[in-house]
């Protein structure tokens, strides 16, 4: 017992040496830099930094690009100014307000502009901006117009006012820490991961159970807080603000260094450091800076596309798994391939899983899907075939809810699911993989897994920021169900190579264990076998006869008619959109209409 607090702490050390790090540098920068003027460059420096650590999570992680976030430092700025200065409420009190005010608006806006994507979402974003430095340039009664607001108190911790730099710059110095920290730990959860997915495929992200929608517009909230802390605390450091002080360039700068940085929060505190450095020192060549920036960046893309962050990735991505990281979670591991570890503990049901009455989808007047009703029972492989263009992928799409029907129902474990969305589908208990290969590029094998663990888990952005007791218990559970999918298709060994750098064959099997990483009760497969060779198919075979094994209804789309036909329990065949043969595998080999279908011709 003596010797769990020390390790806990050693741990906590080797997990985050680099927040130690820049405690340190934060401590000693006001007692070695003695003079104003770099004092203040690093209050400047401070207040940047707590803006990167939002940005970085928005742009880099999630991809979306947003060039009005100074519309939510002025909002923070302004808000407080004016509710210290004209309501005379304490500072604290009006950072509060003005971030919970500025998080309602920017969730307002969210709403209806992060449905948009890339270009788009950018220039909405840009206007944002700008509407918000036209507004404090001429709302003269309330912001003071060009004549800004003066008299802004300091703040206060008890008696004491922070009115020196010293000061100001240890409190600031604070905030970097803590959403520093919040940060680097968000990145690493199962929100962190959700972010990658949604921004490097964001269609699997959906059908792993992720709520894009939902993420993006909590995400952008988030941002939007910390962009209004950052702009009160400016106000009550200069104790003055006006509309220069919040207009696009700073938006600009602040995209410009998280996407030099990449998506790691300390690639881009490096950033700001040379960057912000730089501006400040050579202030005489400001009217430059921008241009700089500009060709900063190009070089940057050049040379590192992913970022700085290629330079501070972890360790753990880049190794290969040791026994040492098996053994507590897969005990008496032998020959994965054989073994017959459960992926999920359901007891076995009866009735129908699956019922598609009176299916219709139409795309621009052409007929894709045509009254197409069939059922499937639980514990069961239902395979579909047809010809290319039969509409098989289009009805995997009206089950999985990425399309709505025209017209039919669509019944999943007794619920009526049409109009439910994909993540709704995936809640379930619905998996899915793709025809083409949909996994997350950049990131490895067990995360690219642990993304289909996602439902597993509840903790927000609070608490997986701070990384408590519950947060770390769900990525322990996270991480060891995603290891059992592994075990279960003989990944483990390449648990922590980049996903990039598998085989064809084997990013089918990574793409097949994150769906059974989501412990489905169906499971929709299209064309597992395409690209593989005949040992990765009688290999797929197996495999598919173990999953149905453990408890789960498969659904299989697929051209190859050998696998089909020996895996299947019911075959399904469709031909332009109708459904025209329902059966065993003998009863569909015999069928003249399914052989007239194929082969264009009765025998």
């Amino acid at each position: 017992m003596t010797s769990a607090k020390p390790s806990n702490v050693v741990s906590f050390m080797r997990r985050h040496w680099q927040i130690l790090v820049l405690i340190v540098l934060i401590l000693c920068f006001p007692i070695v830099i003695k003079t104003y003027f770099l004092t203040r460059v690093g209050i400047v420096l401070a207040l940047f930094a707590v803006n990167i650590t939002g940005m970085t999570l928005l742009t880099r992680y999630a991809g979306v690009i947003s060039l009005g976030h100074s519309a939510f430092f002025a909002s923070g700025a302004y808000l407080s100014a004016i509710l210290t200065v004209r309501a005379g409420l304490n500072p604290w009190l009006s950072m509060a307000i003005a971030a919970g005010v500025t998080v309602v608006f920017a969730y307002l806006f969210s709403v209806p502009f992060l449905k948009l994507r890339r270009a788009y979402l950018a220039m909405a974003t840009l206007g944002l901006g700008e509407v918000a430095f036209l507004l404090a340039k001429d709302l003269t009664e309330i912001t003071g117009g060009v004549s800004g607001i003066p008299g802004i108190p300091y703040l206060r911790l008890g008696r004491i006012v922070l009115s020196e730099d010293w000061q100001i710059f240890y409190l600031f110095g604070c905030f970097v820490v803590f959403f520093v920290f919040l940060t680097e730990n968000i990145g690493q959860t199962r929100l962190g991961r959700a972010y990658h997915a949604i921004r490097t495929n964001e269609t699997a992200a959906k059908a792993m159970g992720i709520d894009v929608q939902w993420e993006l517009s909590r995400l952008f909230c988030f941002s939007a807080l910390v962009s209004a802390l950052a702009g009160s605390m400016l106000a009550h450091f200069i104790t003055f603000i006006s509309p220069e002080s919040f207009t696009l360039d700073f938006s600009f700068t602040l995209l410009i260094i998280v996407i030099i940085g990449g998506a790691n929060i300390w690639g881009a505190l490096a950033t700001a450091i040379v960057l912000i450095g730089f501006s400040e020192v050579f202030r005489g060549l400001q009217d430059l800076s921008m241009g700089f920036y500009g060709l900063l960046l190009i070089v940057g893309l050049f040379v590192f596309p992913e970022g700085l962050a290629v330079l501070f990735r972890r360790g753990y991505a880049r190794r290969k798994i040791s026994g040492n990281d098996i053994k507590p979670i897969l005990p008496n591991l032998q020959n994965p391939m054989n073994r017959q570890t459960p992926v999920q503990n359901l007891q076995p049901k009866k009735g129908k899983i699956l019922q598609l009455s009176n299916i219709s989808k139409n795309f621009e007047g052409t007929e894709a899907l045509s009254e197409v009703s069939v059922s499937v029972g639980y514990n069961q492989i239902m395979g579909i075939i047809g010809p290319n263009g039969a509409g098989k992928t289009t009805l995997l799409n009206v089950i999985n809810g990425f399309l709505t029907p025209l017209e039919g129902k669509v019944i999943f474990q007794n619920i009526e699911v049409v109009g439910k969305t994909p993540h709704e589908m995936a809640r379930l208990g619905l998996g899915r993989t793709f025809q083409l290969i949909n996994l997350f590029k950049g990131m490895t094998v067990i995360e690219n897994v642990m993304v289909g663990c996602h439902l597993k888990g509840k903790s927000g952005m609070l608490m997986g920021g701070l990384n408590f007791g519950r947060s770390r218990h769900e990525e322990t559970m996270i991480r060891n169900a995603a290891m059992r999918s592994l075990e279960f298709l003989g990944l483990v060994e390449r648990a922590y190579d980049v996903v990039e750098n598998l085989s064809y064959g084997e990013q089918k099997l990574v793409e097949l264990a994150r769906a059974l990483a989501m412990e489905p009760d169906l499971l929709l497969l299209d064309e597992p076998a395409s690209g593989l060779n005949s040992v990765e198919t009688e290999s797929l075979s197996d495999i598919l006869r173990r999953i149905r094994d453990r408890g789960i209804t498969i659904i299989l789309v697929e051209h190859n008619m050998p696998l089909v036909m020996s895996l299947s329990d019911l075959v399904f065949v469709l031909d332009f959109g109708r459904g025209i043969a329902l059966g065993t595998p003998e009863e569909i080999s015999r069928d003249k209409e399914v052989i007239r279908a194929y082969l264009g011709q009765e025998v």
